[in-house]
């Protein structure tokens, strides 16, 4: 898991919050329709070609689109088919994305859109069978797997929820991935995974494991601190920590992996066993790129 400036392509997860947060204005009404139609049979009045803007300091950050619009007469709700816009959560980024179908509760200012497919950049997709906004308390979420890929990341997970006011999106359960980085191809899973956009951070609980060529790494907790344009500063593993490279197993409570410095520092009751022979020392320190370990003040001790 070597490399001095390993860039870290997780940062898509950034933009699944931006585009739940472009969402968020579904219940606005139309800037452009067709002639509406009166379906008797339904109760309802048809829209085509339907338009949904918003603006910021008379910019468009906005912009969704439905073929058609059905407004129901008897109650709020409004359906829509063949959904597709874009959102700018900044300036130069753009987010595209489509949906079959989906509808809008404009009193209770609720919807749900199906078959999401999200486009960033022409790098990353987010696709899922459907998602649910909650407007008025800024909740986006699904039970529905979702699915991240990329050039550089792939990420499947089961069920999402993003929180627009505390600014923290979530993959539920059964987290697996792949991240692609100029010196290898590394796998992880969890239970759940975790990015808080103001401190942006991203987390991994429960039964981490992330694997690389000639290294495994195993805890409880797994953070990954970002820097600049998503470089990747440091990961902290945190609770039963186990480090196992080229038969040789350290273990811990703690560990970080300096990537500038590209070296493992193992602390709080730092072990290690190799051919049955179990040291300890206030710190080991693995180097990735030597694939060696070594012990700072080491206590040596024969296993029988």
């Amino acid at each position: 898991m070597g490399g001095r400036r390993i860039v870290v392509y997780i940062s898509a997860i950034f933009f699944i919050a931006c585009v739940i947060l472009g969402l968020y204005f579904f219940a606005r009404k139309p800037v452009k329709v067709s002639m509406p139609v009166l379906d008797e049979e339904k109760k309802v009045i048809i829209f085509k070609d339907v338009k949904y803007t918003s603006e910021k300091k008379g910019l468009v950050d906005w912009e969704i689109n439905a073929k058609v619009a059905k407004k129901h007469i008897e109650n709020p709700l409004v359906e829509l088919e063949g959904v597709e816009g874009y959102y700018k959560p900044k300036p130069d980024v753009t987010i595209f994305f489509v949906g079959r179908k989906g509808f809008i509760d404009t009193e209770k200012e609720e919807g749900r859109i199906e078959e999401v497919d999200f486009v960033y950049k022409n790098s990353y997709r987010l696709k899922s069978s459907y998602m649910e906004f909650y407007f008025k308390r800024g909740i986006t979420q699904t039970e529905a797997p979702v699915v991240i890929e990329g050039t550089k990341l792939q990420l499947r997970g089961l069920g999402l929820k993003a929180d627009t006011e505390k600014e923290v999106v979530v993959i539920n359960k059964d987290v697996t991935g792949v991240i692609e980085t100029e010196k290898g191809r590394y796998k992880f899973e969890s239970d759940r995974f975790s990015y808080a956009l103001k401190d942006n951070v991203y987390t991994l609980n429960g039964r981490v494991i992330m694997k690389g060529e000639d290294m495994n790494l195993m805890c409880d907790n797994l953070y990954l601190f970002t820097k600049g344009d998503n470089e990747l500063e440091k990961i902290d593993a945190i609770g039963r920590v186990r480090l196992i490279s080229k038969g040789t197993l350290a273990k811990s409570e703690k560990a970080v992996y300096h990537f500038m410095e590209d070296r493992v520092v193992l602390t709080e009751r730092p072990k290690l066993l190799r051919d049955n022979v179990e040291m300890e020392g206030e710190s080991i320190v693995y180097n990735p790129e030597k694939r060696q370990f070594s012990i700072n003040k080491p206590r040596m001790r024969l296993e029988k």
